[in-house]
């Protein structure tokens, strides 16, 4: 079984700071995005499944319209597959309803100036981002008990969070620990043969906000990929695919 395990804004620098030795496995390093002007979610996710640069596909009717783009499946890698499942990538299987009210609630917390309605705000987000993660996790662990031949599953929850909790170090370690604890129990299920690990785009700090850095992350248990762009993955799975 190949399996992806594909988070949101996983930054190089704190799985280094938070020594998330299973997040790095045995190779790791930076993914270059800088082919794109404007390294959004949609779009890398969007050029990563596809193999091609994407966007200007995805913002060729302006930022708010990008969310509803999904591309046919033969359009990518996951048609080399036999019975794959793809759980929550953007682009593809998005759960357009979580992620929707999630950007709501990030605006409105922004535009009010008051600031017991900004708490309430912050926590009711901060609580469906964890309860989203949750329900993705579940999926998740249940496919890769299953018989397939790929899984990937999509996580956003360092990514939302972060936004607004960038600056608070006690709750992202906490996040990186989740999700180096996921790496591990990936690791141990001897279905799994081919991992990788990768972000679209890192983070970085504005003040105690989140946001995109200028690089994604990658780990794999199996190949050195130096500096890889993220539409080079297209042919990098086409290969592992042929070679199983």
């Amino acid at each position: 079984m190949i399996v992806i395990f594909a988070i949101d804004a996983l930054e190089y620098n704190l799985v280094e700071e938070f020594n998330c030795k299973n997040l790095k496995q045995k190779y790791y390093g930076k993914t270059d995005i800088s082919e794109f002007s404007q390294p959004r979610t949609m779009v890398l996710w969007s050029s990563f499944m596809t193999g091609k640069n994407k966007e200007d596909d995805v913002l060729e009717d302006g930022n708010k319209e990008m969310w509803n783009k999904k591309w046919d499946i033969k359009e990518t890698f996951f048609s080399f597959f036999e019975n794959p499942v793809v759980l929550d990538l953007p682009g593809f299987s998005y759960d357009l309803g979580f992620h929707g009210k999630s950007r709501i609630l990030l605006k409105n917390f922004f535009e009010t100036k008051n600031l017991e309605k900004k708490e309430n705000l912050k926590k009711e987000y901060n609580k469906d981002a964890f309860d989203h993660h949750r329900k993705i996790k579940d999926k998740f662990f249940k496919a890769l008990g299953e018989d397939r031949d790929f899984v990937l599953g999509y996580f956003s929850v360092a990514d939302v969070i972060g936004h607004l909790n960038f600056g608070n170090k006690v709750i992202m370690k906490m996040i990186y620990i989740e999700l180096d604890e996921m790496a591990e129990k990936i690791k141990k299920n001897k279905r799994v043969k081919s991992l990788i690990i990768l972000s679209d785009h890192g983070m970085k700090a504005i003040g105690r906000f989140g946001d995109h850095s200028e690089y994604g992350f990658w780990s794999t248990n199996f190949k050195d990929l130096k500096t890889p762009k993220i539409t080079e993955f297209y042919e990098l799975i086409r290969g592992i695919k042929n070679e199983s």
